[in-house]
């Protein structure tokens, strides 16, 4: 399996969809955080006939926001 996320290049950010999983790994934490800030509003979800999945740019805004 493969350890780390696949970013697109020529892909906008914006519309680069990543899984719960995937995103987990980029913020370096657990899946349950990754819930846990879905619940808290810090992160929003696209939700894909059920499949639930995150924009990469929302991902880079948190990320941008923890480095501050």
């Amino acid at each position: 399996m493969h350890s780390e996320v696949e970013i697109k290049p020529g892909k906008p950010a914006g519309l680069q969809l990543l899984t719960k999983k995937e995103v987990a790994r980029l913020l370096a934490c657990s899946i349950r955080m990754v819930e846990r800030l879905v619940a808290s509003g810090t992160l929003t979800t696209v939700k894909i006939r059920g499949a639930v999945r995150f924009r990469l740019s929302d991902i880079e805004q948190i990320i941008l926001k923890g480095a501050a």
